[in-house]
């Protein structure tokens, strides 16, 4: 037993209550993070002069997406812009679709590869990096939807003179399927937790689509050279690479935000998971460190207050706590929703936070001992 200023404990119950401050500390300091995150950004500067812009669109065998996006990119109330679709080896009538609307538009160009290649998320990327002539390039893919020709105009408003890495939301509420909210959820909090590591000097990709780069920049630095080791997220590795606190914005503004539709089901769910872990795989110890900290901060947290709960006769006291914590979490997430034009994300979104360690725990340690297939 140890006396402290006239109370008692026990050394294991000493122990955990030392532990549960700690990584109440720990977690406070992330929400607070999060909190400076979310409510940055509010004041709207109209640009003296808008930069010229390439969307680029990769598309495979997605004529009928196309036919919904395109015409909303093409409307768009911009001076200077211009779509790119690189048709990647499709078979159904995307490369007809796409002649005869060239004929009606001069904003729109586009590329065809025929031929199948070891890298072949690269090879369309920098395809359309090539026939794009504007300064800055945004990415999106068939699936996405705009909001409005009002958007790429607010794209625009976060393309300062010293912003080389842009990064906006992707909402998952048109998503179809049993895995829509755990897109939803997992989407919405890497997007503030991602963004608010940028205080720290830290940011880091979360998606490849709705982001945006200098087009001379990645030709300068030779474009996907340095992340070709990987058969995925070469766009996500690229912003990841040349990503800082100075010249990284993320657009926290619903007129920014781009709708994801499709559909998703459990498979869909664990790549998207797997492909997540093997992205941060990829990024510096710093913010391996970040993340983990948070992780293992939180789980502990949610651990050492069951066990106090049971076994500390402060329990009245740990609930008070872990109630504060909740309220002060529920808080700025209801103001990042507003932000980003999100709803109903509690209480499946806590759920999510206190369950994520045991998931990328479990698909971790599976990829351990997955091989690779070999190629015959």
């Amino acid at each position: 037993m140890v006396e402290i200023s006239g109370f008692t404990f026990g050394v294991a119950e000493l122990l955990l209550l030392a532990g549960f401050v700690l990584a109440l500390l720990i977690q406070l300091f992330y929400q607070i993070l999060m909190a400076v995150f979310t409510l940055s950004g509010k004041k709207k500067e109209t640009p003296s002069e808008y930069p010229s812009i390439s969307i680029i669109v990769p598309s495979r065998n997605y004529e009928d997406n196309l036919r919904e996006l395109i015409p909303t990119l093409l409307d768009q109330d911009y001076p200077d812009f211009e779509v790119v679709v690189v048709d990647d080896c499709s078979s159904d009538g995307t490369e007809w679709y796409l002649a005869g609307l060239k004929l009606e538009s001069a904003k729109l160009k586009t590329s065809r590869i025929i031929q199948e290649t070891d890298f072949p998320n690269a090879l369309v990327i920098t395809i359309g990096v090539r026939a794009a002539t504007k300064d800055w390039l945004v990415f999106l893919n068939p699936l996405c939807r705009v909001g409005g020709n009002g958007w790429l105009k607010s794209i625009s408003a976060g393309m300062r003179p010293n912003t080389e890495a842009l990064l906006g939301f992707v909402k998952y509420t048109n998503l179809e399927g049993s895995m829509q909210k755990f897109f939803r959820y997992e989407n919405f909090d890497s997007f503030i937790l991602y963004g608010s590591a940028r205080y720290l000097g830290l940011p880091m990709p979360i998606a490849d689509v709705n982001m945006a780069y200098r087009r001379e920049q990645f030709l300068d630095l030779k474009g996907f050279a340095a992340v070709l080791d990987a058969r995925f997220s070469e766009n996500e590795l690229y912003i990841n690479k040349i990503a800082n606190r100075k010249n990284s914005t993320y657009l926290l503004d619903q007129s920014t935000v781009i709708d994801f539709h499709g559909e998703t089901g459990w498979h869909d769910g664990m790549i998207f998971k797997k492909k997540q872990l093997q992205l941060k795989r990829k990024f510096s110890f710093k913010k391996k460190l970040f993340l983990g900290i948070n992780t293992f901060s939180r789980a502990f947290f949610d651990v050492s207050m069951i066990a106090l709960l049971i076994l500390s006769p402060w329990r009245f006291w740990v609930a008070g706590i872990w109630l504060f914590k909740m309220i002060h979490e529920l808080i700025w997430g209801v103001v990042g929703m507003n932000r980003l034009g999100e709803k109903n994300l509690f209480p499946g979104l806590l759920i999510l936070r206190s369950t994520v360690p045991l998931v990328n725990g479990f698909l971790s340690f599976k990829q351990l001992f997955t091989r690779r297939k070999r190629k015959w």
